[in-house]
């Protein structure tokens, strides 16, 4: 063990050494202290020295009561002095992993002499080599192109710089950027490979580590775009499965806006409940979605750890937080109580905080030092005393009501409000397909104008595809084609691609041989499908058809007509135009002269002809025939035996006798149905139809058609009956 003045010499050394790299020099007009291991050398060395000589031990009745939590810490700067403050007062089941930043002139160099230092303060802390990505890619650009490869020499510079996985030490990936959310390009295979090579590694043990992964602010007013985004990345199984295997923490980067949180007057668990709709949303997103991101859901349920805020002074990049010291303090304190409250269903609490002072106020020294160092104090009695059973029905609430007393969690400021767009990642929100052309009045079988449709976010959005996204057009209308130019080909449906860097598909063409109201359907995997009604209409009439196709009418009699006009493709075409006419020589006229219908009205005298219906330059015509009338004068009825003989007399207008007509008829006894029959007058215009009765009643004839060519039916029958 190294005895402390020597320690302070190399914590002095190390920061000038930091300093001439050019990755510790301080920026005195941002306010960005030095990257060094520790801002308070001194300071830090005596209590690193104590804790290492003299740990802090927990009594019985904490550790049984301890709630177990992983927490990880990003650093920019400062990384020992923060592993020192939180192992003055841990939380005894919490384990925590310190990132320590690569060395600044070439990001894929590693701090040495760090890691045993954070690994001394006890079994519970843990170093995490960052991994930068930036750096990274230079190393796979010179090196041939392999982020495996990137990943197994990664760790064997780990092991170069004293990171020894075997107790504990793991890697720190920083960070996964937007294009990995959004699927652009390689980015999320690149990343994968790399991932799986800090993984396996060349020698030594396999280690899961933990992955940073880029958000955006709390403040944005618009979610909508960035949960699209998300939403697609979690349904992309291959990739979740490839983290599940390699990687133990995914830590998202939710840098919180103390505007969006110091709302005066508000209650405990408003900020609480604000704070998690943005720490959490990742999560949340995953439990609300569909059954195919259950690997993302999976995964996430073990191994996500929200990356709050801690980061001081800030205005832009670590969210905002341009606040009083103690205005920080209370903010990690509710951050915390958030972080351990969301975490309470699963079986261990996780969350972490990002650790990045900045002397924003031109505070001296000697106060940015002693304010800050207050911030780190807060932090770990903050996450020791969330740990406790306060209250187990609120849980984590010991880190703004501490069981040895205070209040913390309750700090304003002015004009803060909470952003409850966050409150939209509680539920699954597709994307949606829109068509962007004005739905269309179309003639059936005549091409459309083009038609487009755009990808747009759950709030409509658009939505640039960051990939080819494969499109699928489709009608209810069994008639209905689609094709790609406004002259064919044509098919039932469409796939149409809406290009990588583009929210909006090229134009396609539909065409419909059926006349009506088809709805035209945009639809793509894991997206809300668009659909749009078009309106076709009938094309010219070609053909008419009439009803009846003929008919014969007696002398005087009446006979309805109606048109059905049809176009090429069989659609009823509006007839109501239609001009009715009878061809000279016809026995009769027609009424009303236009219209779908009218009525054939019989001359006196027998003749034919035909009624003619014309609509623009299309006609067609019925045959109609007056005939002479023909009537049943009179039915009698006969007793022979047992028989009855029923004797039909038939004749024309005139009273003369009319053979051969053929007659039908039905007999009823006692109005009840009896039989039916038929017969057919002789030459003198008469004839007998032998009933056989089965005993008393009354019976009734009634007639049912008279036919004979050249004679109409009057439709009547004379009054009769036989009772026996």
């Amino acid at each position: 063990m190294q005895s402390r003045g020597l320690f302070t010499a190399v914590a002095a050394a190390f920061a000038v050494a930091a300093l001439a790299a050019g990755g510790g020099t301080a920026r005195a007009d941002s306010g960005i202290p030095p990257v060094v291991p520790s801002l308070q050398p001194a300071e830090t060395d005596a209590l690193w020295e104590q804790l290492v000589r003299h740990p802090v031990q927990a009594s019985a009745s904490e550790v049984a009561s301890c709630r177990p939590m992983r927490v990880v810490l990003y650093t920019e700067t400062d990384w020992l002095r923060l592993t020192t403050k939180l192992a003055a007062n841990p939380s005894s089941c919490a384990q925590y992993y310190i990132s320590i930043p690569p060395l600044a002139a070439d990001k894929t160099q590693l701090r040495s002499d760090q890691a045993w230092r954070i690994r001394a303060l006890g079994p519970h802390f843990h170093a995490a080599a960052e991994i930068n990505v930036t750096g990274w890619t230079t190393w796979v650009a010179n090196n041939g192109g392999s982020w495996y490869a990137a990943g197994v020499e990664a760790r064997n510079r780990m092991a170069a710089a004293g990171f020894d996985v075997s107790q504990g030490d793991i890697w720190a990936l920083n960070e996964l950027s937007s294009a990995v959310r959004q699927g652009a390009g390689s980015a999320r295979a690149n990343m994968d490979d790399l991932v799986r090579g800090l993984h396996d590694g060349a020698f030594g043990p396999a280690v899961r580590g933990t992955v940073f992964t880029s958000g955006i602010s709390q403040p944005t007013a618009d979610v909508s775009t960035y949960q699209a985004r998300l939403q697609d990345w979690l349904e992309d199984a291959t990739f979740w499965a490839d983290m599940s295997s390699d990687v133990a923490d995914w830590s998202q980067e939710v840098y919180g806006d103390f505007r969006n949180y110091g709302v005066a007057g508000s209650s405990l668990a408003q900020r609480r409940d604000a704070l998690d709709d943005f720490l959490q949303h990742v999560q949340r997103v995953a439990n609300a979605g569909p059954s195919d991101v259950s690997t993302a859901r999976t995964f996430l349920q073990t191994a996500y750890s929200p990356l709050a805020n801690a980061a001081w002074q800030w205005e832009t990049g670590f969210g905002w937080t341009h606040v009083p010291f103690d205005q920080m303090e209370d903010y990690v304190s509710a951050q915390t109580y958030a972080l351990r409250y969301a975490s309470a269903s699963a079986a261990q609490d996780h969350g972490g905080f990002a650790w990045s002072p900045r002397n924003l106020d031109g505070l001296s020294t000697s106060d940015f030092n002693t304010q800050s160092a207050a911030i780190l104090d807060r932090l770990a009695a903050a996450i020791h005393d969330s740990g406790q059973p306060v209250d187990p029905s609120d849980p984590g609430v010991g880190a703004c009501h501490p069981p040895g007393g205070g209040t913390w969690c309750t700090a304003s400021i002015g004009g803060a409000a909470f952003n409850t767009a966050w409150q939209s990642f509680a539920t699954w929100r597709p994307s949606l397909l829109t068509f962007t052309s004005a739905p269309q009045s179309l003639v059936a079988g005549a091409a459309s104008s083009p038609i487009t449709f755009q990808l747009q976010t759950s709030t409509g959005v658009p939505l640039t595809a960051t990939t080819p996204l494969q499109v699928t057009l489709t009608t209810n209308s069994g008639k209905g084609r689609f094709g790609t130019t406004s002259t064919g080909p044509w098919n039932g449906s469409l796939s149409v691609t809406i290009p990588a860097g583009s929210s909006t598909s090229p134009a396609s063409y539909y065409l419909d041989k059926k006349a009506g109201t088809p709805v035209l359907t945009a639809s793509a995997p894991g997206k809300q499908s668009g659909t749009q009604p078009e309106s076709v209409a009938p094309g010219p009439v070609v053909k008419i058809k009439l009803s009846p196709t003929s008919a014969t009418v007696a002398p005087g009699g009446h006979q309805p007509f109606s048109a059905k006009a049809l176009d090429a493709y069989g659609n009823a075409v509006d007839s109501s135009g239609a001009s009715w006419s009878v061809p000279v020589g016809t026995p009769g006229s027609v009424s009303p002269a236009t219209g779908a219908a009218t009525t054939f009205t019989a001359g006196s005298t027998p003749g034919s002809g035909s009624v003619v219906a014309t609509l623009g330059s299309v006609t067609a015509s019925a045959p109609v025939t007056v005939a002479g009338a023909v009537s049943v004068a009179s039915i009698t009825y006969a007793l022979q035996g047992q028989d009855v003989l029923v004797t039909f007399s038939a004749v024309d207008g005139g009273e003369a006798p009319v053979g051969h007509a053929a007659l039908s008829f039905t007999v009823t006894k006692n109005g009840a149905s009896f039989t039916t029959g038929g017969a057919t007058t002789g030459s003198g215009g008469h004839v007998i139809y032998r009933l056989t009765i089965p005993g008393s009643g009354c019976y009734s004839t009634t007639v049912t058609a008279v036919t004979k060519t050249g004679y109409a039916w009057d439709g009547k029958t004379p009054a009769n009956q036989f009772c026996f």
